[in-house]
């Protein structure tokens, strides 16, 4: 079992599913652009449902606008903020470069915020600096006590998105065992998920409810 004060803990794994959620997000919002562009002009609307989200937009460039700055609860700009300020939160148990690049991400959404008409070349850098964050994850705390915490909340956000967008059962079962190995590192009481039911909104209640049900409530 990993040592950690409880709120410590939830903050990292809360941190690990924002930097993914951004990371995820930003791919599907280029990708969707360009469908946009060259397809379908409905492609962004037909995104956000998947997610309960009703979106309206007149051209690419209000998509773009909407889906990194306007969405409440559901924009880009919202994700990097809740990562921020996690990260804050947990700030003496990240290494230095790691939290300096989660803050300049965020500054750097900040800035544009104030002058919003972006390109779709300054969004694909963002994915460069979420690569460098995970980057420095991986480089500098290969035996922190930390990562299981933030790599959990990485591989359920992952999780979640591959189900509630692509509804793929395959690529969610992919990531299964890596969770389940480090829900048994976590906690020796962690309650092994599996997922067989053939409703999407039950296999998202037990993803999201894991945490909880098991790592908090044996900590």
């Amino acid at each position: 079992m990993i040592l950690i004060s409880p709120q410590t803990a939830e903050n990292l794994y809360w941190m690990g599913r924002y930097i993914q959620r951004s990371e995820t997000m930003t791919r599907l919002v280029i990708h969707t652009f360009d469908k946009i562009l060259d397809i379908d002009p409905e492609e962004g609307v037909k995104l956000y449902d998947k997610m309960g989200i009703e979106l309206t937009y007149s051209n690419p460039q209000e998509f773009l606008q909407k889906s990194i700055f306007d969405l409440e609860y559901a924009s880009l700009i919202c994700a990097i903020d809740n990562a921020r300020e996690n990260a804050i939160l947990t700030r003496s148990h990240l290494p230095n470069r790691m939290f300096s690049r989660i803050n300049a991400l965020y500054l750097k959404y900040q800035n544009a915020k104030l002058n919003p008409l972006v390109s779709i070349f300054w969004l694909e850098s963002t994915l460069q600096e979420l690569d460098a964050i995970w980057g420095n994850l991986e480089l500098s705390l290969v035996e922190a006590k930390e990562i299981p915490f933030i790599e959990f909340g990485r591989i359920a956000e992952r999780m979640d998105l591959n189900i509630r967008i692509y509804n793929s059962m395959e690529a969610a079962l992919y990531d299964l065992e890596k969770l389940n190995l480090l829900g048994h590192k976590l906690t020796p009481h962690y309650k092994k998920l599996s997922l067989t039911s053939t409703s999407v909104e039950k296999m998202l209640t037990k993803i999201n409810g894991l945490y909880y049900g098991t790592i908090v409530t044996a900590s």
